[in-house]
């Protein structure tokens, strides 16, 4: 089975080359590709945790921070494997060191990672397994923390056939799941050494939050917006995809007398001029906020706000759901805004849990958001009320990691202070 896992990852490192050369984000993989071994730090390290993209940075950094509270002079490495995180990583409030790319999974590169980095401590975020490095991390025998992970019946490893990779999930020391269907899931597979613990991006959020508040000089276009935005109910479409923006427009002759924020996924100058287009002239760009006079919707043309401006918000609808890549609902919820989403969420637990909280409403249609958007803001008060009070219900994950660590660590694991 490793023979076989180990041609697929020269097959996968062969169709990044070749889609590359027809998608730019594969391109920039296949790039970072050849280049990884460049970006490691020329020292070893206290702590390395590896992350896919940006979503995981996030669940990742509470516990980055309170490591780095516990640990002044520790050295932090984050490993990304998405070009998007790796390009993106430095517009999130951070305290890492080091920041690199992961290789594609050889034993080779495997060995000249760890030889390099030579961790005392490693966290590997959600659902992050590449087999070759946990084999390598276990035969050199240092501590491997999974923290935050979730399981789906679906998953290789709950297969016939995927023995090999529930040999690799034994590489780990401990498992920090997100829900106790994880825990069954990987009890059914003779791994014990789990503690259902939550999610670390209500402790990011709830943290995130606290510092936008604490800014004392918000930039002169978010301002601008404030002002804006002041005295109407405003809907804010966050991280959205073609589908959403399509979706909004149909409903926009109902929504006389709001104001709409909208933050597209991707910021390229094609995707921007594809939203003036079918907004026309009542849309305006935030780097052109000075001229603006009466136009309903303001499109986001940078990346880095979007956290920020939720605050701003009566009502979000956030994308990604029709393609099944819901991006980050927890980010508007801590400021009380109820969530609405695509259909596509089964791969996201948060989203049942808003469902079920009565704080997240999946839409399928113009219809269906429409009529969503206008019973939120009709309880927008209870909802406001119920959403940031589920939120705060939800932290506490962050010090049950930490705190499982340490009484499981030995203290040559730790750096010395």
């Amino acid at each position: 089975m490793r023979v076989l896992y180990n041609a697929g990852i020269r097959l996968l490192g062969a169709g990044i080359f070749l889609l590359g050369k027809c998608n730019a984000k594969i391109k920039r993989r296949w790039q970072m590709q050849q280049t990884w071994a460049q970006t490691l730090p020329t020292c070893p390290v206290d702590l390395w945790m590896h992350c896919a993209s940006l979503g995981e940075f996030d669940q990742g950094l509470p516990l980055l921070w309170d490591y780095r509270k516990a640990n002044p002079r520790a050295t932090i490495l984050v490993s990304f494997f998405s070009p998007s995180g790796f390009a993106h990583y430095h517009k999130r409030k951070h305290c890492a060191d080091f920041v690199c790319v992961f290789p594609l999974d050889t034993r080779r590169n495997a060995r000249i990672f760890l030889d390099k980095t030579q961790p005392k401590l490693v966290l590997f975020v959600k659902y992050e397994f590449w087999l070759n490095m946990l084999f390598c991390i276990k035969e050199r025998k240092i501590p491997l923390y999974s923290v935050a992970s979730i399981f789906r019946k679906s998953q290789p490893m709950f297969q016939p056939w995927g023995k090999i990779f529930r040999k690799g999930l034994q590489s780990f020391s401990h498992f920090f799941v997100q829900n106790d269907m994880s825990l069954r899931l990987l009890a059914q597979i003779g791994i014990h050494e789990v503690t259902v613990v939550g999610d670390p991006r209500y402790d990011h959020v709830l943290r995130q939050k606290q510092s936008v508040e604490e800014e004392e000089n918000p930039d002169k276009h978010m301002l601008i917006l404030q002002g804006i935005c002041e005295g109407h109910p405003t809907l804010i479409l966050g991280s959205s995809w073609a589908e959403e923006e399509r979706l909004l427009r149909t409903c926009m002759e109902s929504l006389s007398g709001w104001k709409v924020i909208l933050a597209p996924h991707q910021v390229e100058e094609t995707h921007l001029a594809s939203i003036h287009s079918l907004f026309g002239e009542s849309c305006i760009r935030y780097s052109d906020l000075e001229n603006h006079t009466q136009q309903q919707v303001i499109v986001i043309d940078c990346i880095g706000l979007l956290h920020q401006i939720y605050a701003l918000g009566s009502v979000a609808f956030v994308g990604g759901g029709f393609s099944g890549k819901l991006h980050n609902i927890l980010e508007p919820a801590v400021y009380g805004l109820p969530v609405l989403f695509g259909p596509k969420y089964d791969k996201f637990p948060e989203a049942e849990a808003f469902i079920t909280a009565g704080i997240g409403f999946p839409i399928k249609d113009a219809d269906s958001l429409l009529d969503r958007i206008q019973h939120c803001f009709t309880h927008q008060e209870n909802l406001h009320k119920k959403t940031k009070q589920f939120i705060e219900s939800q932290q506490g994950a962050t010090e049950k990691i930490m705190v499982g660590m340490a009484s499981k660590l030995s203290r040559s694991d730790f750096p010395s202070n």
